[in-house]
């Protein structure tokens, strides 16, 4: 959350999208979704948050040289691959704030996995994805997959090991390198979304990130549209305390998009 908020900042998102009505269309990497008409989205893309990004990129270089280019290379299609989008609304408790990110799956799986690209199991997979439609067999096989892998009750996940940093400390003593965990919290189970143009999954989750004593708890909802050709996968998160507006939003926008 945090990361994307500088990126935001970095971009100044600030703006509105015109609409007539109770809701409107906004255009997204995948098609258009619908959002309520008090709610104003900013596209990344359309901001100078390229120019800044880019100049981050080759003034704090990563040491490895593939993952520069790789990086590069991905960045080049920004607003056609992945966009983020700053939705900004408000109720009679003040002003909300949430992103979403999208990111073109077949695409960024092309770049990533370029070594895999005669593997049979991958060939299927881009077949699938060229279509944009799963099996009832093969939905139920891939659910079940997934769906083993989502807590079902409240779980810590390490995301570092501090054991590994014991012996950099400061002058105080302290750790320099805290501790990062996230918790999973209520996720739900990844489900297909009825209703759509495009056969899509969705699933939502409460989370908790803690960086040493910092604490953030967010809220994470997620859908997968599988638009023939150009699958997207859509990412959406707020604080928690804003759960309760967004979610409906989210929901809706994703179920929408078309």
């Amino acid at each position: 959350m945090k990361s994307l908020k500088v990126l935001a900042c970095a971009a100044c998102l600030l703006g509105t999208v015109s609409g007539v009505g109770f809701a409107k269309d906004v255009q997204t990497i995948a098609g258009s979704m619908v959002v309520p008409n008090n709610v104003n989205v900013v596209s990344a893309s359309k901001t100078n948050t390229r120019d800044f990004v880019e100049k981050q990129m080759k003034q704090n270089p990563s040491k490895n040289m593939a993952m520069n280019m790789m990086a590069e290379d991905i960045f080049k299609n920004f607003g056609t691959t992945f966009d983020v989008y700053q939705l900004q609304g408000a109720d009679k408790t003040g002003l909300k704030d949430a992103f979403v990110v999208a990111v073109d799956v077949k695409q960024i799986a092309q770049q990533v996995a370029k070594e895999k690209t005669n593997d049979p199991m991958f060939v299927a997979a881009m077949a699938a994805l060229d279509k944009g439609q799963i099996d009832p067999v093969t939905e139920q096989l891939m659910l079940g997959a997934i769906n083993k892998q989502i807590p079902t009750t409240t779980t810590v996940v390490p995301l570092n090991d501090p054991k590994r940093y014991a012996n950099l400390k400061t002058r105080s003593g302290e750790l320099l390198i805290k501790p990062r965990t996230l918790t999973v919290e209520n996720a739900e189970q990844v489900h297909p979304v009825a209703g759509t143009k495009y056969q899509t999954y969705a699933a939502s989750s409460r989370l908790l990130y803690a960086d040493g004593n910092v604490q953030t708890p967010l809220y994470a909802n997620t859908a997968f549209v599988l638009k023939p050709g150009k699958p997207v996968l859509y990412v959406g998160v707020t604080t928690d305390v804003q759960r309760d507006y967004f979610k409906t939003i989210f929901d809706n926008a994703f179920k929408s998009i078309k």
